[in-house]
């Protein structure tokens, strides 16, 4: 029998590669994991509507962590347990120059998505997030509804670089979190608020929880995942993560395209 008591997931990367949902075998690992009596939940810099379909497809009722720390949500009944919005001042200036440099940016509130341009790269995200965003002019959002993420997308080296930039200029409002898709190559970088992180929403997880640390094994892929290593008690990095996680990882599992996620619950949990 395990001595975790909870398994945070990162779901880009490490429990989705490529596609909206998880393989067969990573999908039958988590399930037996629930089924075993350790609590599964996400953390990931997604938006938790944005991974509605998977906490369905993986029964995964519970406390989940999402926009990169910014709120910890109770599935099903959706219930928002901890929540930091971001700055109306800062959301308003990642507009400003998301459309100075022409980066396609995306807003989040709790239940609503936005986007201000459509095209290709927008429908990628549908496909990939399973949702329709609300298509609108960004700026007549502020101060109008509660932010919780902004997220800029990078899809090759000039945008990247552009993204940067922007990083560089909104670090004077708010945290910018960068984690990277390794199933399509692509950036997206969070802009939350500077107080939170994956690491305090586990402290806080933990917590209502009543699970100590060291009780908890955590399995990410990308840079935002760092605090969130810096506090579990055991922690796995995907294949497929860079080497700055790898190298503060217990255990390095084989890459999400080789199922390291199924691999890493089979070896620890079941």
């Amino acid at each position: 029998m395990s001595s975790f008591k909870l398994l945070i997931l990162d779901v880009d990367g490490t429990l989705i590669g490529h596609g909206a949902f998880p393989s067969l075998r990573v999908a039958e690992a988590v399930i037996s994991a629930r089924e075993a009596g350790v609590i599964v939940s996400l953390g990931t810099g997604r938006a938790s509507e944005a991974c509605y379909h998977l906490l369905k497809q993986l029964k995964l009722d519970g406390l989940h962590i999402f926009f990169d720390g910014a709120a910890v949500v109770d599935w099903p009944s959706n219930d928002i347990v901890f929540l930091q919005a971001l700055p109306p001042h800062a959301g308003r200036r990642l507009v400003e120059l998301s459309r100075e440099h022409n980066l396609f940016l995306e807003i989040y509130a709790h239940d609503f998505y936005f986007i201000e341009k459509d095209g290709a790269l927008a429908q990628r995200q549908r496909e990939k997030l399973q949702l329709n965003p609300l298509v609108t002019n960004l700026l007549s959002l502020m101060g109008r509804i509660k932010l919780v993420k902004g997220q800029l997308v990078a899809t090759d080296e000039v945008e990247t670089k552009k993204a940067h930039r922007i990083t560089e200029e909104m670090e004077k409002y708010c945290k910018m979190s960068w984690s990277f898709d390794v199933s399509n190559s692509t950036y997206f970088i969070n802009a939350i608020n500077r107080y939170v992180s994956k690491g305090q929403a586990l402290r806080d997880v933990a917590d209502y929880l009543n699970i100590g640390l060291d009780q908890v094994i955590a399995i990410g892929d990308s840079f935002n995942d760092l605090t969130i290593f810096q506090e579990a008690g055991f922690t796995v990095a995907m294949g497929n993560a860079p080497d700055e996680l790898k190298h503060e990882a217990d255990w390095v599992a084989p890459s999400v395209e080789k199922d390291g996620l199924a691999v890493a619950i089979e070896k620890f949990i079941l």
